[in-house]
């Protein structure tokens, strides 16, 4: 095996393209460092409620549904032990800071929304902040399925007001608690579409069916056209024919 002295002890020694690959990463991490040291966020970079608005844009961003619930008196074991529930459906329990989050979702729409904002830049009519009112956590979802969301309000149903769903952001939509009920009853993306191809085929093979007979039609019109012309002809010169001939 090709030995080179010139490289680190850090360097992975199984070849050359082990060295361009650690290179590589260590390139994209200096790219993203100095990303984030050229923010410029309201409090300190390094400090924990950066840290929590980071997160909150994170979770929002990359889930598809977040339901917001109430989180009441959860002993330490309850907590456990729905986590893990919820956790058995798909979804991720997480506490949140309401002062936080509403910090995020004033600027949500903002480049950077730990940055500085002037208040007419805010959005303080967002429609998820009347949900933030007393202690709240968020349950997420990365995808968009209906029976998911079944199942967790079938699971927090056991925990009665402990964990009280109050609404959802589902996609780009807010659903209050009714409208959340209706949506856990709708079929998935997958058997969406699935019933989507079959609507498309019927309809394509009925626009088949009915070009063939618009074609055959036209067809048939014009043969009888045809005919039709070809008739008046025919009869002339039949009686042209039975004339009798004049004699000379």
């Amino acid at each position: 095996m090709l030995r080179l002295g010139f490289m680190p002890r850090w360097v992975p020694r199984s070849g050359l393209f082990a060295l361009s690959d650690t290179i590589g990463a260590h390139k994209r991490f200096y790219a993203l460092a100095s990303e984030q040291l050229s923010r410029k966020t309201v409090k300190p970079l390094e400090s924990r409620k950066t840290f929590l608005i980071d997160t909150y844009k994170y979770l929002m961003e990359k889930s598809s549904v977040v339901l917001f619930v109430h989180y009441n008196n959860l002993s330490k074991t309850e907590d456990h032990h729905f986590r893990f529930r919820i956790k058995q459906t798909g979804g991720k329990l997480t506490k949140v800071r309401n002062n936080l989050f509403e910090v995020y979702l004033r600027n949500s729409h903002l480049p950077d929304p730990c940055g500085p904002a002037k208040r007419k830049e805010q959005n303080r009519k967002h429609p998820l902040l009347p949900l933030l009112k007393g202690p709240t956590a968020t349950i997420t979802f990365e995808d968009t399925n209906p029976q998911q969301v079944a199942k967790l309000l079938k699971l927090l149903q056991s925990a009665q007001d402990k964990l009280l769903v109050i609404g959802a952001k589902v996609e780009n939509q807010v659903l209050d608690v009714e409208k959340l009920n209706d949506f856990k009853t709708l079929p998935t993306k997958t058997e969406l579409q699935s019933q989507m191809v079959g609507v498309l085929q019927m309809l394509s093979g009925l626009g088949l069916v009915r070009t063939l007979e618009s074609g055959s039609n036209a067809l048939y019109l014009t043969l009888q056209s045809h005919h039709d012309n070809q008739k008046p002809k025919e009869d002339a010169d039949s009686s042209a024919d039975s004339k009798p001939e004049e004699p000379k």
